[in-house]
């Protein structure tokens, strides 16, 4: 798969949370060895349940195989109760396959390998379910474990979640945003103080990662070879983007259907439908032009998430009556069921994938845009800004010192302590790239940190003498308020929870 990543993260997430570090920003391991704040950015909720499921005994590829089972489920269990309130149980159950089915969600599981867009697909349902039955704290809920999940589809489902909550509970429009800002408060702001130290916008926005390449051909909606390639500029991707054809019926079917019934909760889910699939095309530019928080969503078609959940709804409209429900169901299943297989199997245990080289270089080398800004950097043959490292330059041991001995007393991910003999003019250099929040102190007073080198790794300038050297990873004003938001509004919704309780059982 594209993203084989998932293992290593979960691994390094591990790690952190073993050397005591929650919530977990920092990894030791990525970074080409170096380290970098991948958690600080990276929404964790899909590796946290990976991580529940390997304190179970399972290992890092097991656990991770449960995650992607159990988002597959999750989804269509999900949207099986959304459209049960709609359609019935029929309707609910056709959904739920047409949702689980769709040929996009093969796309994320088994050709991107997108892990965190994957599990995205659970609570999108449960969310416009929370709001239907005005539920707008639990939709407030379900609203931060999106952004947790996957930021970058919560920023465009907020347009969605706007148009549902007024039409079926306005009182959600504010107060549930509210609610998944608070809780989420630890994530986000952090994340958006501290993004311009990184290299994100040098590599996330611009080059072969431009939305500007990345439209869907209208064609492609109808038509276009399965494949596991990738995703390029015109009409001949790598990977399809169809629809589905019997998805593609439902959805002439379904705005016939709404039209002559007049039934105006189908017509409101088209009209969401339509503008999903407008805004996977090339002729939404205009708007992806002027909107700059849009560009990091990187590719137009991602979209088409809400295209299959609002197309699964539509299904579920078409399919309430039982003697049309049957072929439907059997139709999907048969026609779209053959894109769930992967291309090949690797049969490889934890031990011979998570090498030093896999980690330190495979798997940093394809992802390394949360680096420090600053770190040397080239365009690559493929116009593409890439670190200016070789593999035979990634160190293994965890610090160099050029005058003196040196014995470590402790090395968790976010926090190291050593203690030596140094003679005059000594630097002690370890391998972590600096980045705001690292702290260094010598026999327990802060000391000034350098990172005048190609990769910004913390140097020390260290006396002549024995001394006792203790580094940690702090946390900088955003982080201390975002998680101090987060507490608050966590043990405020624990309150109410128990609060409303008490109140229906007395």
């Amino acid at each position: 798969m594209h993203d084989d990543q998932q293992v290593v993260r979960l691994e390094q997430l591990d790690k952190a949370l073993k050397g005591g570090q929650f919530p977990v920003r920092w990894v030791e391991d990525l970074g080409f060895g170096y380290g970098y704040p991948l958690f600080n950015f990276y929404p964790p909720l899909s590796y946290y349940l990976g991580e529940i499921y390997h304190l179970t005994g399972l290992g890092y590829i097991d656990s991770i195989k449960l995650v992607w089972f159990t988002a597959l489920l999750g989804s269509a269990l999900a949207m099986y109760f959304l459209a049960k309130e709609f359609f019935g149980r029929a309707g609910g159950t056709v959904a739920a396959l047409f949702y689980l089915y769709a040929p996009y969600h093969a796309v994320d599981a088994y050709i991107r390998g997108a892990l965190a867009e994957l599990f995205s697909f659970v609570w999108l349902p449960l969310i416009l379910l929370a709001v239907y039955k005005k539920r707008p704290v639990l939709a407030g809920i379900l609203l931060g474990l999106l952004m947790i999940t996957h930021n970058l589809i919560f920023l465009p489902y907020m347009v969605f979640f706007a148009v549902w909550a007024l039409v079926f509970s306005r009182k959600s429009l504010l107060l549930s945003p509210i609610i998944a800002f608070g809780l989420t408060a630890f994530f986000w702001l952090p994340e958006l103080a501290e993004k311009q130290f990184t290299l994100v916008d040098q590599l996330l926005i611009k080059n072969l990662a431009s939305y500007q390449i990345h439209f869907v051909c209208p064609a492609q909606l109808w038509n276009s070879p399965w494949g596991f390639g990738g995703s390029v500029a015109g009409c001949f991707d790598g990977m399809s983007f169809a629809l589905g054809k019997i998805s593609w019926l439902v959805i002439l079917v379904s705005l016939v259907a709404a039209l002559l019934w007049r039934n105006r909760k189908a017509l409101l889910v088209w009209v969401l439908l339509a503008f999903s699939l407008f805004m996977t095309t090339d002729y939404s530019r205009f708007l992806w032009d002027r909107i700059s928080p849009l560009w990091y969503l990187q590719f137009p078609w991602r979209f088409l998430e809400f295209v299959v959940l609002f197309a699964a709804l539509l299904a579920g409209f078409i399919g309430k009556k039982l003697w049309l429900a049957v072929p439907l169901i059997a139709a999907v299943i048969f026609v779209q069921g053959k894109y769930f297989v992967p291309q090949r199997y690797i049969p490889v245990s934890d031990n011979q994938l998570l090498t030093d080289k896999y980690v330190k270089w495979d798997i940093s080398g394809s992802s390394f845009e949360f680096m420090p800004k600053g770190v040397a950097t080239y365009i690559n043959d493929k116009g593409v800004v890439w670190v200016d490292i070789n593999q035979f330059e990634i160190r293994n041991s965890k610090f160099e010192i050029n005058n003196g001995n040196v014995n470590v007393n402790y090395w968790n991910p976010d926090s190291f302590s050593v203690t030596g003999n140094f003679s005059d003019n000594a630097v002690f250099q370890p391998q972590i790239t600096n980045f705001p929040g690292w702290k260094i102190s010598v026999d327990g007073r802060e000391v000034p940190i350098t990172d005048d080198n190609p990769y910004k790794l913390i140097t020390v300038d260290i006396s002549a003498g024995n001394h006792t050297i203790n580094g940690i990873f702090t946390n900088t004003w955003p982080r201390v308020a975002g998680n101090a938001i987060s507490l608050a509004f966590i043990l405020g919704i624990g309150i109410y929870g128990v609060g409303r309780y008490q109140r229906k059982n007395h």
